[in-house]
């Protein structure tokens, strides 16, 4: 089966409408950020920050306790 060549000239280009919902986005951002964060949103940063410590400090240092235990040497 033919597969068409790939042009990257329309994968770069930026619409109109793009380019808006970014600036909308970006608008709204700086709009909402003297707002006070919940009770709710905090408990839910600090389990997410917890829970990413743990896949990229703890874990990768485990496994390779784990490995060394598990070695023939």
């Amino acid at each position: 089966m033919a597969i068409p060549p790939v042009s990257g000239s329309e994968s770069a280009a930026v619409t109109s409408n793009d380019e808006a919902a970014f600036d909308v986005a970006v608008q709204n951002a700086q709009e909402n950020q003297g707002s006070e964060m919940t009770p709710e949103l905090e408990d839910m940063m600090i389990e997410g920050a917890i829970t990413i410590g743990g896949q990229m400090i703890i874990m990768p240092r485990a496994n390779d306790i784990l490995n060394e235990a598990m070695s023939d040497e």
